[in-house]
């Protein structure tokens, strides 16, 4: 079956675009490409991307400081994935370094503290041998966390488990 739908024009490329950045951060390639699944001609979007700039509806900068902050937030994505979904969109290098830069060292680590942790206890053998330690391993770099960071955080996971279980020891002999 043939598509015969009309191309859109100018007024209503911009209608929808405007409608659509209004309920929702949006980023301009994406908009670029969801205009040319409806026809609108290279020329026209180009007019509609610069209007919604000048009003202030889009705005890369933006969008990629919410993106990251989403990801990291409500999803539990490491710097590196982040980063990823931002190139993966087509964002300019700067937009991608603000919003990267934006990211709070202090959250961050509470965040991937909180996703390994989690993902050691969902684990049947915990992290008492070599191999259960490189899964866990293996699952922070999947979420793009640093290797740096999700081998300290692993590390100080055995150190609290050591230092609990000596507790737990020294309170059996008294």
């Amino acid at each position: 079956m043939r598509n015969t739908k009309r191309p859109l024009n100018y007024e209503q490329a911009l209608s929808r675009t405007a409608d659509l950045c209004s309920r929702s951060e949006q980023c301009t390639p994406d908009l670029r490409k969801k205009m040319a699944a409806w026809g609108v001609t290279a020329c026209d979007a180009d007019k509609v991307i610069h209007k919604l700039e000048e009003l202030n509806f889009v705005d890369d900068f933006r969008f990629a400081r919410a993106y990251a902050h989403d990801k990291l937030e409500y999803s539990g994505w490491g710097r590196n994935k982040i980063i990823q979904g931002l190139w993966a969109k087509r964002l300019p290098r700067q937009a991608i370094e603000q919003s990267m830069s934006e990211i709070e060292d202090d959250r961050y680590m509470e965040v991937a503290r909180k996703v390994i942790y989690a993902k050691i206890r969902q684990s049947k053998e915990g992290i008492a041998t070599f191999e259960a330690r490189a899964k866990i391993f293996r699952f922070a770099m999947q979420r793009g966390f640093e290797t740096a960071i999700a081998s300290e955080i692993i590390k100080e996971y055995v150190r609290d488990l050591e230092d609990e279980e000596a507790e737990e020891y020294t309170e059996e002999e008294a």
